[in-house]
């Protein structure tokens, strides 16, 4: 029996105190464990992916579906200014467009925008006034992929166009000399030549050389004679081929009355066969003529040769466009070089017959 005192065998004391050691570690061991592992109830679950585990391959396309539906909205979207964006996988190009509307249409322009809004679930649009517009951000699930910048502007009434004029100065072809002081008149006046004169051929060559157009001039001296005999009775007109060759570069026909109102006018026949052949013609023609009907500014002194130009200002006012006719006599000349000056300072467009008719084609000659 052992005694008080007496040390228990070692044995003994590992079989005692084993026990003690096995619970110490079992509790060192959960506490280590809790911490590495929180308790479920307590445990936060890992974030999901935004939009889906395919939200980044399908962003480009949500992207592309919104830009279709501003494009369809009524807002006349102009090209845009883009820049890529994002990193990694994720990337995608913002569209700045840069709007300018009158101020009058943002009701609308507002509409148009706010009908967008239907075009993805995760579409966010916010607006943010500027000192002279708005800048509207639209983003996807918080991310930005379009700016609208809208500049308000005052709505501008459109200047009506300039009124405009053409004058033609003819019959030439008797004197180079007096063809020289026409093309030398400031302004793109045209030749009427006159065909089969002395210096027909060298008058035409002189207008084009100064880039003006040259118009064979008739008058109604070209159709006297004997009717053809067929059911119009109409007198036919001078041969278009020997007309352009004796004029050559002619780009049309100006015809005016002869002295007395003798001779026929032009038959329709002959007409058509100027406009087959793209051909201007400066006369009276009725209402589906191409070019205004022409007034025929007669010699007289330079203050009463200036107040026909006068009219002939006017019915261009009123009109849009008119084309004048005239001798060229001394005074004729005289007024219309400081007509010319005075039109250009009232903004008024003086242009060649050419100009007027944008539906014909000019034939190259």
């Amino acid at each position: 029996m052992a005694r008080r005192g007496d040390r228990p065998p070692i044995g003994l004391t590992w079989i005692v105190t084993w026990p003690l050691s096995a619970a110490f570690a079992a509790l060192v061991f959960l506490a280590a464990e809790e911490i590495h592992h929180p308790a479920r109830e307590v445990a936060a679950p890992p974030p999901a992916a935004i939009g889906g585990p395919d939200w980044s391959a399908r962003f480009p396309e949500r992207i592309a579906a919104v830009d279709a539906a501003l494009h369809k909205a009524p807002l006349s979207l102009p090209q845009p200014v883009e820049d890529e964006r994002g990193s990694g996988p994720l990337r995608w190009t913002h569209r700045l467009y840069q709007i300018n509307l009158p101020r009058a249409e943002q009701a609308q322009a507002e509409a148009a925008i706010e009908a967008v809004r239907g075009a993805d679930p995760g579409l966010g649009v916010t607006a943010e006034n500027t000192a002279d517009g708005t800048d509207v951000r639209v983003g996807l699930d918080g991310l930005l992929v379009s700016t609208l910048r809208f500049r308000w502007v005052e709505a501008v009434t459109p200047k009506p166009p300039n009124p405009r004029v053409a004058v033609v100065i003819g019959p030439l072809g008797d004197d180079l000399r007096v063809a020289r002081q026409v093309v030398a008149i400031e302004g793109p006046v045209a030749l009427g030549v006159r065909p089969f004169r002395p210096f027909s051929r060298e008058v035409a060559q002189l207008g084009r050389m100064f880039d003006r157009d040259v118009l064979v001039q008739l008058d109604g001296s070209d159709w006297q004679g004997k009717a053809d005999g067929g059911q119009t009775g109409a007198v036919p007109g001078p041969d278009l081929d020997a007309l352009l060759a004796s004029v050559p570069q002619a780009v049309g026909v100006a015809w005016q009355q002869g002295a007395g109102g003798k001779g026929q006018k032009p038959d329709r026949r002959w007409l058509a066969e100027v406009e087959r052949r793209q051909l201007l013609f400066v006369g009276e023609r009725g209402k589906a003529a191409v070019l205004p009907a022409p007034a025929l500014i007669t010699e007289a002194p330079p203050d009463a040769v200036a107040a026909q130009f006068g009219a002939v200002l006017e019915k261009a006012r009123s009109d849009g466009s008119a084309i004048a006719v005239g001798t060229p006599g001394d005074a004729t000349l005289e007024a219309l070089a400081r007509v010319l000056a005075e039109w250009r300072a009232a903004e008024i467009d003086v242009v060649a017959p050419s100009a007027l008719a944008h539906a014909v084609n000019l034939s190259a000659r």
